[in-house]
């Protein structure tokens, strides 16, 4: 028995939609202010903040266009929708971080070898890091808690790589207060820092959402059967296997049911079955049920 897919995927992809346009618009104001400054300033550091920031609006970007494949119906070729769409963008975020990560490094690295303009720091341009600073902790617990309301995997890896952005603002902070006290190599000191930070956050980003991409399992198949196992007249359970998104996944596993039952007892059985996976995994979507007679003397298992 096969059934539809979950039909409240289509309101949490809109929901989720709405809540990347409002971060792509706090993204692009905080990458502005910290490229203005930085190019102002030379600091290398307040630039590469920036590029954090701006890496941080291009996935939203690429977030929203993955989400306008993500929910269009299922069709001839692609019988179990476009939902993949949104890890593919994942890994896509992922990929894109991680080259202007190396990017970035390799000129920021050529400056410990050579003279460059001193840095320039200044009251108002630490007060655009503070502002920009306050920005970041809002957007990055803002989009957490609709990641874990909406169990959408792009923004829980967005709201990684946004609240990394705390942590790199901070480094540069704190290099500003260095390169003023006389410590001018600080500042791209700082600038390894952060983009080591960067290629970490990319690396992780690349690595879970291409283990989806793999078709991990979604559930643990343990768990899975106890609940199939639970219901009347189940005699066994087996081959459960699981994959796709944690918020719209498919399930096929084979029950076993008594060889006595009727064609039509036997399905009603089976409906039983999804119900009390639905009830317990709302998230589900396609559920395939092979139902095969039982005899006494097999392993019910």
């Amino acid at each position: 028995m096969t059934t539809g897919r979950n039909p409240a995927r289509c309101e949490r992809r809109a929901q989720t939609a709405r809540v990347l346009v409002t971060i792509l618009a706090l993204n692009l104001a905080v990458a502005a202010a910290k490229a203005i400054y930085g190019g102002w300033s030379g600091s290398f550091a307040v630039s590469s903040d920036a590029l954090h920031s701006m890496l941080d609006g291009i996935s939203n970007v690429v977030g929203l266009i993955a989400l306008g494949y993500a929910r269009r119906p299922p069709d001839t070729a692609h019988p179990y929708g476009y939902s993949k769409a949104e890890v593919v963008a994942s890994v896509a975020i992922g990929a894109v971080i991680a080259v202007g990560a190396f990017e970035f490094g390799a000129g920021a690295a050529s400056r410990l070898f050579r003279d460059h303009p001193p840095v320039v720091v200044s009251p108002l341009g630490v007060g655009v890091l503070v502002a920009t600073l306050g920005v970041n902790v809002f957007v990055s617990a803002y989009e957490a808690r609709a990641a874990a309301r909406l169990k959408s995997p792009m923004l829980a890896a967005d709201a990684a790589h946004t609240a990394a952005d705390v942590v790199v603002t901070i480094v540069v902070l704190g290099s500003q207060a260095a390169v003023y006290a006389g410590w001018g190599w600080a500042d791209t000191v700082a600038t390894l820092l952060v983009l080591a930070v960067i290629l970490t956050i990319a690396l992780r980003i690349i690595r879970d959402n291409a283990l989806t991409l793999l078709d991990r399992a979604v559930l643990d198949s343990d768990r899975v059967r106890s609940l199939v196992l639970a219901v009347p007249g189940v005699r066994g359970c087996h081959r459960v296997r699981s994959r796709g998104l944690s918020d719209d996944f498919v399930l096929d596993l084979h029950m076993m049911a008594d060889a006595s039952l009727t064609l039509g007892d036997a399905h009603h059985l089976s409906h039983q079955v999804e119900e009390k996976l639905r009830a317990e995994f709302p998230q589900l979507g396609d559920v395939t049920i092979h139902v095969e007679p039982h005899d006494d003397h097999e392993d019910p298992l």
